[in-house]
C-alpha cells in the first residue's frame, strides 16, 4: 500500500460491480491476491442491495451493464447520505470526452480504462484510498451546468473530486499513449521481421525458380546424334511462362534412339510451390522410366503407377494431365498416349491443314487411379509436319469484355500461320493472345512445345 494511506489492505472491503462473470472473477482474484476483501454484484441493482446490507470501503464498477449502468449506480451512491462518502472508480473505455463529463456529473472519484493493466488498477485503488479523508472534507454543494456536443451536464463543484477525476483521466490518457507507443514499437519490430522474412522467402523462391528452370531442357537432342542441329531430322522449340514464382507446367524432350524423339508435356493441378514440387517429382520419374520411353502407353502407365504411390500419401488431392508422344522418322510414324491433356495440333504444312492430333479416347489424369492402363495410338508422320503441344493456360484467356479465347480461336490462329516456322508461329500466336486479353501476363501457367519433322527415313513410293 501507499505510505500516505491510513488503510491496510486487510481492512479494505471493495465492492466490484461487473456483469461479465469472467471479468468479475478475474478482478476478484486480483484484489484478493493483494489481501483486499471483496464482495461483488453483477449489475447496479444488485450493487444497491449489497450496499444496503454492508457498506464497503470502495466501489469499482463497470459502466456498461444491464438494468442499471455504472453512471446511474454512482449517482445513486453519491445522492445517498449514508453512501456518498464511498469513493467510486469507473471502469470505462474512455473513447469519448462525454465519458469524463458524465463521470463528473454522477460524482465519480476516478477512472480506469478497460482493458486495464493490473498494476495500473492497483495504483488507482491506492491513490483513492490515500486521499479518502481529503475527499470526505471537501463535499461540494454548488451546482454547475456545462454544455458539450449538444448535451447539458450538471455536477457539484467539489474541487478536489473534480481535480482528482481530471488527473486520473489525464493519467489514463498518458497510460494509453504509452501502450500505443509500445504497440507501435512492437508493430514496427514485427514489420521489420516480416520484411526480413519476406526477403528471405523471395530469395528462397528465386532459388527454387532457378532449380525448376534447370529441370527444363536447356539443349535439345539431335537425330541422329552425330548430326548438327541444322541437319537434325527432328527439331524443337518451346515457350514457357508462369503466373507465380513457381509453375505447375512441365515438359521434357527425350532421345529414345537415333531415329526416335519423345516429347512429354504435363500440367499439375494448381499453382505455386505445391505444383512445382509435383513437377520435380515428375522430372525425377521421367529419368527412371526412360526404359519405357519408346512405348507412350507403357510410359504413361508406369508414370501414373509411380505418381499414385507418392501422391496417395498427401492429404490434399493432386493430379497431373500429360501427353506423351514419340516421333519415329525411321518408320514415318507418330506414337502417342494421352492422360486427360488437351490434344496437340497436327500441322501438315504441305497440305496446309491444322487438326487435333486424333479423335481417340483419352485416358484418366495421372496420380488418381493406380490401376489405370494407357494405350498407344499411331498416325503417319511426314516431312514438314509440325506437332504443337501445349497446356490449357495458352487458350484459357479472358478478354476485358469477358470473352474467352477458346480452342476454336487457337486453331484458327494457327491455321492463319500454317506456313511459318514454329518459332515465328509461336511468337505471333502469343502476341495475338496478348492483344485479345489486353495483357502480356497470362492468368495461368503456360507451356508450348513444337516438334518439326524436317525429313523422314522412309523410302519414297516408286512411280510407274
Amino acid at each position: 500500500m501507499n505510505n500516505d494511506s491510513s488503510f491496510m489492505a486487510g481492512d479494505v472491503t471493495i465492492l466490484i460491480v461487473e456483469d461479465s462473470v469472467t471479468q468479475r472473477y478475474i478482478l476478484r482474484q486480483l484484489l484478493e491476491c493483494h489481501d483486499f476483501k471483496v464482495i461483488s454484484a453483477s449489475n447496479g441493482r444488485e450493487a444497491i442491495d449489497q450496499l444496503a446490507a454492508s457498506i464497503p470501503t470502495l466501489v469499482i464498477t463497470d459502466i456498461s451493464m444491464p438494468e442499471m449502468d455504472g453512471y446511474e449506480l454512482c449517482r445513486r451512491i453519491k445522492d445517498c447520505p449514508e453512501w456518498n462518502q464511498i469513493p467510486v472508480i469507473l471502469l470505462t473505455s474512455l473513447t469519448n470526452p462525454r465519458d469524463i463529463l458524465r463521470g463528473l456529473e454522477c460524482g465519480a472519484d476516478n477512472f480506469t480504462f478497460k482493458p486495464y493493466e493490473e498494476e495500473f488498477l492497483l495504483s488507482r485503488i491506492r491513490y483513492v484510498l490515500a486521499n479518502l479523508e481529503l475527499r470526505r472534507g471537501a463535499a461540494g454543494e454548488e451546482a454547475t451546468e456545462v454544455y458539450f456536443a449538444g448535451h447539458k451536464y450538471k455536477f457539484t463543484t467539489d474541487r478536489i473530486r473534480s481535480i482528482d477525476l481530471l488527473l486520473s483521466t489525464y493519467e489514463t490518457a498518458v497510460q494509453k499513449n504509452l501502450e500505443l507507443t509500445k504497440a507501435k514499437e512492437q508493430v514496427e519490430l514485427q514489420a521489420e521481421e516480416l520484411r526480413e522474412k519476406n526477403t528471405q522467402m523471395n530469395e528462397d523462391l528465386a532459388m527454387a525458380r532457378e532449380l525448376q528452370t534447370a529441370f527444363l531442357p536447356r539443349f535439345f537432342p539431335v537425330f541422329p546424334a552425330s548430326a548438327s542441329p541444322e541437319k537434325s531430322t527432328l527439331q524443337f522449340c518451346h515457350r514457357y511462362s508462369t503466373t507465380t514464382e513457381l509453375g505447375g507446367d512441365f515438359y521434357d524432350i527425350l532421345a529414345v534412339s537415333d531415329t526416335e524423339g519423345g516429347v512429354l508435356v504435363c500440367d499439375v493441378m494448381g499453382h505455386g510451390v505445391r505444383a512445382a514440387l509435383v513437377t520435380a517429382i515428375v522430372r525425377g520419374l521421367v529419368e527412371e522410366l526412360k526404359p519405357f520411353a519408346g512405348d507412350p502407353g507403357k510410359f504413361l502407365t508406369e508414370l501414373n503407377r509411380s505418381l499414385c504411390a507418392i501422391l496417395k500419401q498427401t492429404v490434399t488431392p493432386l493430379f497431373v494431365t500429360a501427353f506423351y508422344l514419340v516421333a519415329d522418322v525411321a518408320r514415318g510414324e507418330l506414337r502417342f498416349a494421352n492422360a486427360g491433356h488437351p490434344l496437340p495440333f497436327h500441322v501438315r504444312r504441305l497440305q496446309k491443314t491444322v487438326e487435333p492430333l486424333y479423335n481417340g479416347k483419352s485416358g484418366p489424369v495421372l496420380g488418381v487411379f493406380e490401376r489405370s492402363v494407357y494405350f498407344t495410338d499411331r498416325c503417319e508422320l511426314h516431312p514438314e509436319d509440325l506437332i504443337m503441344l501445349y497446356t490449357d493456360g495458352l487458350y484459357e484467356v479472358e478478354s476485358p469484355d469477358g470473352e474467352f479465347y477458346s480452342l476454336k480461336h487457337l486453331i484458327q490462329a494457327v491455321r492463319r500461320r500454317v506456313e511459318l516456322p514454329a518459332s515465328q508461329l509461336f511468337d505471333e500466336l502469343l502476341a495475338e493472345i496478348g492483344v485479345f486479353a489486353n495483357t502480356t501476363d497470362l492468368r495461368d501457367d503456360m507451356c508450348l512445345v513444337g516438334l518439326e519433322v524436317k525429313r523422314t527415313l522412309v523410302a519414297a513410293p516408286e512411280r510407274n
